[in-house]
């Protein structure tokens, strides 16, 4: 059996150096049987500072190049699925329907979901690859169909335990997805219209994870009254509207990024009886931190339904909306 090329171990060096060096001490360092303190000794050795790049030059100098090839190509996936988890990318929520059998567990994942999709022969000449990894609570998955010439787009999943519910990278995947579906315990799946590149505020609006989803039961009223600010008695309701959206969102809102809206409006002119199709597309670093900006500054309405959004439509895709008078 070969060792390891000088190609696998530049790609291995490459993506070590890209991650957290917390992570490379906790999860990449056992696979290759070294202890922290070892490769802590090493790197003050070679009078190297402490960061990921340091790490992955010498585990690559001195542990990997004995390694066997394959060894070396089963870490390179995993690393590239951890890769995966921490940077940012959309994700899409589906619901897991109809269990047909016994729920999985992490261990015996990748061989349910190669049978999968080996019985459902999704792609001709092509063999499945799988990919595990365990990150908190959270297992994430990678996909990928090879042949000797070439390979498919990966596929990746991301899964809360115990939770009939998943994240994938895309929701149309030419029967992938369907078959990794049907390993994972569950005959159907339909796309719950909700993405986004935060996964625990994505399972807070999708209802899994959400510790304060009983912080507030109903929505309060709108009753405005002057307030004794620092500078005076705010007569504007400038402060007191603030104080309300804050009560809408909650202490701590769930992190969205998008937000499309559609709604229908009578024509101008109401001789011609017709309707417009109005679309919408709001975009920043945050849509709770937006919506509340936009408040203040009187561009939106504190009674708004936009502001509701994260707690009773569960989804970032608004079809049909109507604002209430």
């Amino acid at each position: 059996m070969s060792n390891a090329t000088k190609m696998q171990l530049d790609e291995l060096e490459r993506l070590m150096s890209r991650m957290p060096r917390e992570l490379c001490c906790t999860t990449l360092l056992p696979e290759f049987g070294v202890r922290w303190r070892d490769m802590a000794k090493a790197i003050r050795s070679a009078r190297m500072s402490m960061t990921s790049a340091s790490i992955a030059r010498i585990v690559c100098r001195k542990v990997a190049k004995n390694l066997p090839a394959l060894t070396v190509d089963e870490i390179i996936a995993k690393l590239r699925l951890q890769m995966v988890a921490i940077q940012s990318r959309i994700w899409h929520v589906i619901n897991l329907q109809e269990p047909v059998g016994d729920s999985w567990e992490p261990d015996e994942l990748p061989e349910r979901l190669v049978d999968a999709l080996t019985t459902a022969r999704v792609g001709k000449n092509k063999s499945p690859e799988v990919q595990t990894v365990q990150i908190g609570d959270l297992v994430f998955v990678s996909v990928q169909l090879k042949s000797e010439v070439r390979c498919s787009a990966p596929l990746y999943l991301a899964m809360p335990l115990g939770l009939p519910v998943a994240l994938v990278s895309s929701v149309k995947s030419n029967g992938v997805l369907q078959a990794c579906v049907l390993g994972l315990g569950y005959k159907n799946f339909t796309d719950a219209n909700l993405n986004g590149r935060h996964i625990p505020s994505l399972l807070r609006i999708h209802g899994g994870w959400d510790e304060n989803l009983g912080y507030m039961t109903e929505i309060p009223k709108y009753d405005p009254v002057p307030i004794v600010t620092k500078t005076g008695i705010d007569y504007t309701n400038k402060a007191y509207d603030e104080h309300y959206v804050n009560t809408i969102l909650g202490p701590d809102p769930p992190l969205l990024t998008d937000l499309h809206i559609t709604t229908a409006k009578m024509f101008f002119n109401n001789m011609d009886n017709r309707l417009i199709t109005i679309k919408a597309h709001l975009s920043s670093q945050n849509i709770a931190k937006t919506l509340k900006t936009l408040v203040i500054k009187g561009a939106l309405r504190p009674t708004s339904e936009l502001l509701h959004v994260l707690h009773t439509a569960k989804s970032n895709r608004l079809e049909n909306y109507t604002e209430s008078e």
